[in-house]
């Protein structure tokens, strides 16, 4: 109920925003005056999307911002959520019933076995459909509905009997759901089967990694257990206590023995739950844009999208991904010309510094779930510079932690191997491996600009560019580059401890 004090001309600009709003007038109360202001009480059916929980704030300040928008002299006085959540009927099928002769006709056993045969199958199975869904409560209804004639369609009469999706014996109806409440039952479900898996991935990596201390899994578990429970009893509002623990121990047992399985055959052990959190963060990521598209509108989303989209939208230049190299290879001591990287992972380069990019889009999945639970409906300029402060942080963070300077570590960490003898994992392209140098002739007349080359030592072999190999010596921790025509490389797993000289 909205209280509004002014003239004939303010009533009509208020019915107007409520008419471009889409919230009916159900009842109007009071005098209007062309000049002097009158109290006007409307009742008002007020639809947004969003959450039900705090929808009746979210009611209040939307109105109020309506008022203020337009300068009016407007109170809200009462609010109250209306929930209109239609049912889920039982679903039905129409098929014609095949006529079946009594036991008492002197039919053959074949004949009188394939009419039964026919019949189940009618039945059960769905051989006989007319093709029509019918939605009702009880089976007489349904009945009436498979029999009534439409346009377009025969008149079947008494030949057209139901049943159910599963079968037509006589089991009872369902009770009905509402759509939304059983679709949030779904969702519940699906956080429940995600963290489930999770805490499944984690045993296994604390099983791999050697953690003794993963109690709190457990915990997390039983939480699991509970909550699939109560779903549980939410479609089966029969059940006894003792069979929603037993479904819930079922259901988390089986999605956490899934996720364990997953981490086990994943191709870095150890890192299982990582991956699946990294998921999970991703999709409520998504969701929480998804949520603010669906308040907003995509032309007033698609500002905060732009740093997203600008890496993608270069995505046909890889050589936008180029800079993680460069800062891999500095601490190598080398420049980007020295080695050669090829397209396809200058392209997966380019992709990672997107996804980096990508933690900016934290800040509007938040505003998507504030505005969702009507907790961000007034758009008010402090909060806009919080928001926009924290947006500019997380792409700093992202582009810079994530992308340029995890690619410095990931160097650092190359090269705190390679003085260890072990051999550096591969980055996007650069794939360096330990290797002994035979030179095409003297191996005082081969060309080397960074050092001596010495025969009797292994070097790793970082890559080539433009006919010239780059060596990394780990004794003195430069990099020689010497023509790659006048050297013979024989590659090696692990460091050797000498090279033969021929």
């Amino acid at each position: 109920m909205v209280e509004l004090r002014g003239t004939a001309t303010d009533c009509e600009l208020l019915e107007r925003a409520f008419d471009e709003h889409g919230w009916p007038v159900l009842e109007r109360r009071g005098q209007v005056s062309v000049v002097a202001e009158r109290p006007i009480w409307y009742v008002v059916e007020a639809r947004f999307p969003g959450s039900s929980r705090n929808a009746a704030r979210g009611a209040r300040e939307r109105i109020e911002l309506l008022g203020d928008e337009l300068l009016l002299d407007l109170q809200v006085q009462a609010v109250e959520l209306v929930v209109r959540d239609p049912v889920d009927l039982p679903h039905w099928y129409a098929y014609e019933r095949i006529g079946v002769q009594p036991r008492t006709s002197g039919l053959p056993p074949g004949r009188r076995w394939r009419e039964r045969m026919d019949s189940w199958l009618a039945e059960h199975v769905g051989t006989r459909d007319t093709g029509r869904l019918i939605l009702a409560r009880h089976p007489q209804e349904a009945r009436f509905l498979a029999a009534r004639a439409l346009p377009g369609t025969p008149l079947r009469g008494d030949r057209v009997a139901v049943r159910r999706p599963s079968g037509a014996g006589t089991r009872p109806v369902p009770a009905r759901v509402g759509r939304r409440a059983s679709a949030s039952r779904m969702v519940r479900l699906a956080v429940l089967l995600c963290i489930g898996a999770w805490a499944g991935a984690r045993l296994a990596d604390g099983r791999a990694n050697g953690v003794g201390s993963w109690w709190w899994v457990l915990a997390v578990l039983c939480v699991v257990v509970g909550g699939a429970g109560v779903v549980w009893r939410g479609v089966a509002p029969g059940a006894t206590r003792t069979g929603s623990l037993v479904f819930g121990g079922l259901f988390t047992s089986t999605v956490a023995t899934l996720g364990a399985v997953a981490a086990d055959r994943a191709p870095h052990v150890g890192y299982g739950s990582s991956v699946i959190l990294i998921c999970l963060i991703g999709a409520m990521v998504v969701n929480g844009v998804r949520l603010l598209v669906r308040q907003w509108s995509w032309q007033r989303t698609a500002p905060w999208l732009i740093p997203v989209l600008v890496p993608l939208c270069f995505g046909f230049l890889p050589g936008l991904g180029l800079g993680i190299h460069a800062v891999y290879l500095d601490a190598f001591g080398l420049d980007l010309e020295d080695v050669e990287i090829p397209r396809t992972h200058q392209l997966l380069a380019m992709l990672k510094l997107a996804a980096c990019t990508s933690l900016w889009l934290m800040a509007p999945s938040l505003l998507g779930y504030m505005k969702h639970f009507h907790l961000y409906v007034k758009d008010r300029w402090f909060g806009n510079v919080v928001l926009l402060i924290v947006s500019a942080m997380l792409l700093i963070q992202g582009v810079l932690g994530v992308g340029l300077l995890g690619a410095g570590q990931a160097g650092l960490d190359a090269v705190a191997d390679a003085a260890k003898g072990s051999t550096p994992a591969a980055y996007y392209g650069i794939e360096p491996e330990w290797g002994c140098v035979l030179p095409v002739g003297r191996v005082d007349g081969v060309p080397v600009d960074g050092g001596v080359l010495s025969v009797s030592s292994a070097y790793l072999k970082i890559g080539d560019a433009g006919g010239t190999v780059v060596l990394w010596d780990p004794k003195s921790g430069s990099a020689l580059k010497a023509p790659l025509g006048r050297l013979r490389i024989a590659p090696y797993e692990e460091r050797p401890a000498s090279c033969p000289s021929r």
